[in-house]
């Protein structure tokens, strides 16, 4: 690392509060990314919840147009919601026995 005192305190300080900068930065990006993937995350579930919706509405004749509007909800009310994908554990391993 840089010995203190290497350049002059001015362009110490600098350099000091442009990697804190970065640093925040870096923080406040990644939050910004997380939220954009779950806003196209739910944008992508009310697609599906919609289109599941108008699945079901095409055989079922007393379903209206009018509930395409919170699909999600109505087909949770139905009994049809999209099932959340959980964490799929591998089998447990066999132990290996040695001769």
């Amino acid at each position: 690392m840089l010995r203190r005192g290497f350049f002059r305190r001015e362009v110490e300080a600098l350099l000091r509060a442009m990697a804190c900068g970065l640093v925040v930065s870096a923080f406040v990006a990644t939050l910004a990314w997380g939220y954009d993937q779950r806003q196209q995350a739910h944008a992508w579930r009310e697609q599906a919840c919609a289109y599941r919706f108008n699945e079901l509405a095409r055989r079922a004749t007393f379903l209206g147009e009018q509930d395409v509007q919170d699909a999600c909800a109505r087909l949770q009310a139905l009994g049809f919601g999209l099932r959340i994908a959980g964490f799929t554990s591998l089998p447990p391993r066999e132990p290996i026995v040695r001769p």
